[in-house]
C-alpha cells in the first residue's frame, strides 16, 4: 500500500526542470499557483552525490532539498507517484484543502496535471480573491473507488504584508 505524500516545488519549468523545497512562500493576496510533486513515502531510495544531490534533490548550492531530505547518505522522500494509471484507478482527481480556524475561511480546490506526460507533478491555482493560511495543507486523491487523504504539515508559509510576522 503507498504512503503518499507530496513535495512542493518552488519553481517550476516544465517536468524535466523544477525545483523542490521544503514549503511554499506565498504573499497574502496573490493570486498562486502552487506546484507539487506526489510522492509514495514507503519507497524511498538512497541518495547518490557527495553534495547531497540524489534523485529528486533541488539545488545542492542553494541548500533547497525535498521534504525528508537532508544531503548525503540520507534517502529522498519517495518516489513519484503517478495518479490515474490503469483501469481502475479511472477516472481520477486531487483536491487540494487549505484549512483555516475560521470554518467559513477554509478553501478547498482541484489541482490539475501539470503536463499530460507525468501525473505525479500537479498544480493548483489559488486566486487572489480566495484568502488561504499558513500552515498544514490537506491533500485527497481519488482513484476509481480508492479515495487517499493526507495532511503535510507546515507546508504553507503565508506572508502579510505590513504585518510584523508570518503564518
Amino acid at each position: 500500500m503507498a504512503l503518499l505524500s507530496i513535495k512542493p516545488i518552488i519553481n517550476y519549468c516544465n517536468i524535466n526542470m523544477y525545483t523542490v523545497g521544503n514549503q511554499w512562500t506565498v504573499n497574502a493576496g496573490d493570486s498562486q499557483m502552487l506546484y507539487f510533486q506526489i510522492i509514495d513515502t514507503s519507497q524511498a531510495v538512497p541518495s547518490n552525490g557527495a553534495l547531497g544531490i540524489g534523485f529528486f534533490y533541488g539545488n545542492p548550492f542553494t541548500g533547497v532539498t525535498p521534504v525528508g531530505g537532508t544531503g548525503t547518505g540520507v534517502a529522498t522522500a519517495g518516489l513519484r507517484y503517478l495518479v490515474g494509471i490503469g483501469a481502475q484507478n479511472q477516472p481520477y482527481s486531487v483536491q487540494v484543502t487549505f484549512p483555516s480556524i475560521d470554518s467559513n475561511q477554509v478553501l478547498t480546490l482541484y489541482a490539475q496535471q501539470a503536463d499530460p506526460a507525468d501525473s505525479s507533478i500537479w498544480v493548483v491555482s489559488v486566486p487572489a480573491s480566495q484568502a488561504i493560511a499558513g500552515g498544514n495543507v490537506q491533500f485527497t486523491i481519488t482513484q476509481g473507488n480508492t479515495i487517499n487523504r493526507f495532511s503535510v504539515t507546515n507546508v504553507l508559509d503565508v506572508i502579510f504584508s505590513g504585518s510584523v510576522g508570518m503564518c
